[in-house]
């Protein structure tokens, strides 16, 4: 992902109604999407998934199924098709010829249920989808200074974003002070340096390791 820098208006809210923007934004929606995924693992509201075995097989079950819809994608023209029609431009230029960050993400989310405590899991996991859409969708409106491939603006909405998800946690009990500000700014630093791994990866599996290694969820 990438914060592309547009050309400033007068009008501090007129970027929101560009083009890039409201692609980007449609995008992210679906991102945002995904927040449902930690919330559950927090509250566990449904009869199931319940426990860890239980949402290891749940997660399990969509990526597999997620993979293989984007083997088809990659491999079969009508299915392509069909998802270059339905997207259109939501489908990044890198996502053509690999996964798509959706499949990332599922995947992301399982691993993270299988190595990190339930609630540090669902920590690393909000922090990536609310981080990473929120940085993107500053950084596409506002972002001015560069930062390697991002903009320092969209970086300091990701951290916003970030630390309002590790406030929330703490404050509902799930998580102390020193861990949810440690997940916070390790996922905000990952989403801005140029690591060579998906986003949807590198935040979760990183943020987790340190707030496990802080005790988080013990």
């Amino acid at each position: 992902m990438s914060h592309d820098t547009p050309v400033g208006p007068s009008n501090p809210l007129a970027p929101l109604r560009t083009r890039p923007w409201l692609a980007e934004a449609r995008r992210k929606a679906i991102h945002l999407g995904f927040l449902i995924l930690p919330l559950g693992l927090l509250y566990e509201w449904l009869p199931w998934p319940r426990g860890r075995m239980a949402w290891e097989l749940f997660l399990g079950v969509l990526t597999v199924g997620a993979v293989l819809i984007d083997l088809l994608r990659l491999h079969q023209r009508r299915v392509r098709r069909f998802f270059s029609d339905f997207l259109g431009g939501m489908i990044r230029e890198h996502e053509q010829f690999s996964l798509l960050g959706s499949t990332y993400l599922l995947l992301a989310g399982l691993l993270a249920v299988a190595v990190f405590p339930q609630p540090v899991a669902a920590a690393a996991i909000g922090f990536t989808v609310l981080g990473d859409a929120i940085a993107a969708l500053v950084g596409k409106a506002w972002g001015r200074t560069r930062f390697f491939k991002r903009t320092i603006e969209g970086g300091l909405g990701g951290l916003a974003a970030c630390l309002a998800w590790g406030a929330f946690l703490v404050m509902a009990n799930f998580l102390t002070w020193p861990v949810a500000l440690a997940g916070a700014l390790v996922a905000s630093l990952v989403e801005v340096l140029p690591i060579p791994l998906d986003d949807n990866l590198g935040i979760t599996l990183t943020a987790g390791y340190v707030m496990k290694l802080l005790g988080g969820g013990a």
